[in-house]
């Protein structure tokens, strides 16, 4: 029985193993919509998407004769617009004049239309086509114009910059390096808004590249492939070009990237994609679909008889010799036409470790010379050209298919498993909760190795677990000094802040201000923690969720619902002994998942030097940055500010200060806060070489980064796609348990505060009994609050939640770690001037937030120091009559009054 037991188990695990390594290159299912009115199709056209209307406007095609017959082209004018994919509607106003080859941007006040040319010339108008939802018809506003025409070329935006690169500035010249910026919001509001000529583009001149704004992980950088270099007076006219650069908006720097892959064309040295459809997807990909000039090469040959035509044709003698070769260059170009074929391929490039791969075909004939946009959840490419002269009017529309992860049977029955155990936790501890002492403090029971992991467990959460390898993986190093300053700070709070909860034997960490100051400053505390801790709970459980609906297919809103409900009940149960034991249980499954995966990275890879070589050389282990800024993040503001981030929850947070309550002594406690200063380093360690690990790995197999996942669930889609069946379920286990550990912390210490603070401190008919039945309907309320702004969350896009935590603490802690930082070393402070010290604090880190530029590294260094400076002197304008001896409340070099 127990062989056959190993048989089956190995079975699955096994199978589980090579499903994982399967992996379908198809990414898209394709369809066609509503075709566009104009039955011989155009390109060239301005397409964009604005109040949830697709707009189609402008463009050329060969409608009377065809280019092969000698045809002329002919420009267009007018605007077709798209309701729900319903039916196309012409509207009534057409375009200023007959255009195409411009440049369109979506943007929130209507799609922007730039350059262009038809048959008179080239120009430099500016306008937006904006759908009016009242009037139900397109409106066009006229902008300031570019300092020069031109078209052919591309563009995108950054924020509120609109970036146009290359193009021709006359209709018999070549192809330019041309850059020019714009700041579309600055126009729309009347302000100094105009267009700038940048410093010239590094690379080749170039007409019909391909332009795309996308982050590299770090920030949001302007993307340039491909392309036409077009120069009538070279012997070779036009030159298909296969280069990649990416652009950097703070930095005004170039780097030229890895050039378009050659997709098994004999002879050539890169790929050619030039005016293919491309859009962004997620946080670090680009698709990009067809291109000219990708599988054969009549095309740039083709370009250059057209022009030694064009020569010939404007000679003013033409004797029959040269009639004769005018024939025979007409014939060849001709033959040349129905030779030429454009790319199907489907790449997606990967911003972040810059690599290249397939992901499909086009299901039909390639559209260039048009747009890829995303409308109502798909990916639309509208028109354009699929043969030299040949335009269409078919619409292709395709949604990306989901993710079909790899997770299996024995998996699924490790998770369950695991969860069910946390119950189990809860119930056995419930045993044990007699009174709110054991439910708040698990009785002094818990030992000081415990709660020291238990403290950095509740720190560390799934947010550090999960997107600090995804801050290694996709930026670098930087982040790791946050670690040091956890040390720097375990001093200062065993010397300043630990005896004063010890001592006076207090619940929660605000019943000390009360003490100090009065009731006022409790409340403001007390309040300031629930609302801190609800947004918290929010994100610690969002997410994981995420991870958890990447990595195994479930919907992200069941995933943070069980969470939840899991959370509750095991914390209703056990109280504070269950979160305790259950936060030393996870830490140890995270810790074991860590060692595994960087074990199983380094088989694959073969070679742990060349990880480490590999990212050195593309700058992914970079600690320092000793520029000086205060808009990006750098070196002194990231360990000034993680010094101040790290001192408000270890000071002023119940989930901490709970903890330094649950060992039998004071001595006990500091060895708890020692334990987890200590721990910290070699934690970080670990969890930063994954993320390194992770981008050598996804950069040595790119095909298997999901298309469109967030820069944090890579860790997660690591673990279920590659890490053996059990394992990868006991991992995203604790993964699971990482989250309802921060949840439950927060849930146990709101219920805390709920309890001491408001109903035991104001209730007349308070008794243990009924202090007991508050604080567990507290705690799931709490976890019912939590979890529905998790949901909420769930809706809106972040890039690094790492970095909103980081942001959300800053907000919301500084003003209380003001006060506390007060009543503990400055003697004078009052209670009015503590209160005003810590209202205009409030109000000066929210201008900073929402006008100014700088990060929110800095936040706490410009909060907390307004607390106190400005309590300080309030306190001295506004006087207290304060008989109470605060002595033994107040820091001095004496020993604290026992």
């Amino acid at each position: 029985m127990i062989r056959r037991f190993f048989a089956i188990f190995l079975f699955l695990i096994t199978s589980q193993v090579l499903i994982a390594q399967v992996y379908n290159s198809s990414l898209i299912d394709w369809n066609f919509g509503k075709s566009i009115p104009n039955i011989q199709g155009l390109n060239g056209s301005f397409i964009g998407v604005h109040n949830n209307v697709l707009i189609f406007a402008g463009g050329a095609n060969f409608e009377k004769t065809a280019l092969i017959d000698g045809g002329e082209k002919i420009w267009h004018d007018v605007i077709y617009v798209l309701e729900d994919q319903e039916d196309w509607k012409v509207q009534e106003v057409k375009l200023p004049r007959k255009l195409a080859d411009g440049v369109s941007i979506d943007t929130p006040y209507g799609v922007l239309c730039i350059g262009g040319s038809n048959a008179d010339g080239i120009y430099k108008d500016v306008f937006l086509l904006k759908w009016d939802k009242s009037k139900n018809k397109i409106e066009i506003e006229n902008l300031a114009p570019m300092p020069l025409p031109l078209a052919y070329m591309a563009g995108d935006k950054i924020g509120d910059i609109v970036y146009v690169l290359g193009g021709q500035k006359k209709v018999d010249g070549g192809a330019t390096r041309s850059f020019l910026s714009f700041n579309f919001s600055q126009e729309l509001l009347k302000k100094s808004g105009e267009w700038k000529v940048l410093s010239e583009f590094p690379g080749a001149a170039r007409n019909y590249p391909i332009v795309v704004a996308q982050s590299n992980g770090h920030e949001d950088c302007l993307y340039v492939f491909s392309g036409t270099n077009f120069d009538p007076t070279a012997s070779i006219t036009h030159q298909m070009l296969y280069d990649v650069y990416e652009y950097h908006p703070l930095t005004k720097k170039w780097n030229e990237k890895a050039s378009v892959p050659n997709n098994g064309t004999p002879n050539l040295i890169g790929g050619f994609i030039g005016a293919a459809p491309a859009i962004k997807m997620g946080d670090s990909h680009i698709l990009l679909f067809g291109g000219a000039g990708g599988e054969k090469q009549p095309l740039s040959i083709r370009m250059g008889v057209h022009n030694e035509i064009r020569k010939i044709e404007n000679l003013k003698d033409q004797n029959d010799e040269i009639k004769d070769k005018l024939n025979s260059l007409k014939e060849k170009e001709k033959r040349l036409i129905e030779e030429t074929s454009f790319s199907k391929t489907i790449w997606a490039y990967h911003t972040i470790t810059n690599t290249w791969a397939i992901k499909g075909e086009l299901p039909d004939s390639t559209q260039v010379v048009t747009k890829a946009l995303e409308w109502m959840g798909n990916i639309v490419i509208p028109g354009g050209e699929i043969r030299p002269g040949i335009r269409t009017s078919k619409v292709l529309i395709g949604k990306i298919k989901a993710h079909k992860p790899n997770f299996g049977v024995v998996n699924y029955i490790t998770l369950i498993v695991y969860l069910l155990l946390m119950v189990l936790i809860g119930w056995y501890f419930s045993r044990k909760n007699r009174t709110t002492d054991d439910y708040f403090l698990g009785g002094g029971r818990i030992p000081w190795w415990a709660a020291g992991l238990s403290i950095y467990a509740t720190m560390l959460s799934a947010i550090t677990y999960l997107s600090q390898p995804a801050l290694a993986y996709s930026f670098d190093w930087q982040a790791y000094l946050g670690y040091f300053t956890i040390l720097m700070v375990a001093p200062f709070v065993i010397i300043f802040y630990l005896p004063f909860f010890r001592k006076l034997n207090v619940t929660t960490a605000y019943e000390y201000l009360e003490k100090r100051f009065n009731i006022a400053v409790r409340m403001f505390g007390s309040t300031s923690f629930v609302l801190f801790q609800m947004v918290r709970m929010g994100i610690v459980v969002y997410l994981p969720a995420l991870a958890l609906s990447t990595a195994i297919g479930i919907d992200i809103y069941l995933a943070i619902t069980a969470m939840g409900i899991l959370a509750i009940l095991y914390t209703f149960m056990g109280g504070m002994e269950a979160v305790v034991w259950t936060d030393v249980l996870q830490l140890f499954i995270l810790l074991g998942g860590l060692i595994i995966g960087l074990i199983y990275i380094a088989i694959d890879i073969g070679d742990v030097g060349y990880i480490y070589s590999t990212a050195f050389e593309d700058g992914k282990l970079q600690m320092l940055d000793l520029r000086f800024s205060f808009t990006e993040v750098v070196t002194w503001s990231l360990f000034f500010g993680s010094f101040a981030l790290t001192l408000i929850p270890y000071t002023t947070d119940q989930t901490i200060v709970q903890r330094y309550m649950t060992t039998s002594s004071e001595k006990e406690a500091k060895k708890s806060i020692w334990l987890n200063g200590i721990i910290a380093l070699p934690m970080g360690l670990l969890i930063f070489s994954m993320g390194t690990f992770l981008y050598v790995y996804f950069k040595e197999h790119p095909e298997y980064l999901m298309v469109g996942m967030k820069n944090d669930s890579v860790f997660p889609l690591f673990i279920t796609d590659h890490l053996p069946a059990g394992i990868a379920g006991l991992v995203i286990a604790g993964i699971f348990s990482a989250s309802m550990s921060s949840l439950d912390s927060s849930m146990h210490s709101v219920s805390t505060v709920v309890t001491v603070d408001y109903f035991k401190r104001f209730s007349k008919k308070y008794s243990e009994a009924k202090g007991f039945r508050v604080a567990k309907w507290t705690t799931v309320a709490a976890g019912i609050f939590g979890t529905l702004i998790a949901c909420i969350m769930a809706t809106f896009p972040v890039k690094s939640l790492f970095f909103l935590f980081q942001e959300v603490i800053g907000l919301f802690g500084s003003a209380i770690a003001g006060i506390f930082i007060l009543g503990i070393f400055i003697k004078k402070a009052n209670w009015v001037g503590t209160l005003l010290g810590a209202g205009l604090s409030i109000i000066v880190i929210v201008f900073v937030k929402y006008s100014t530029p700088i990060n929110f590294y800095i936040y706490p260094l410009i909060a907390i120091p307004v607390c106190v400076i400005s309590g300080f002197i309030f306190s001295l304008v506004f006087k207290t009559n304060e008989d109470k001896n605060i002595n033994h409340l107040v820091y001095s070099k004496r020993k604290l009054e026992k």
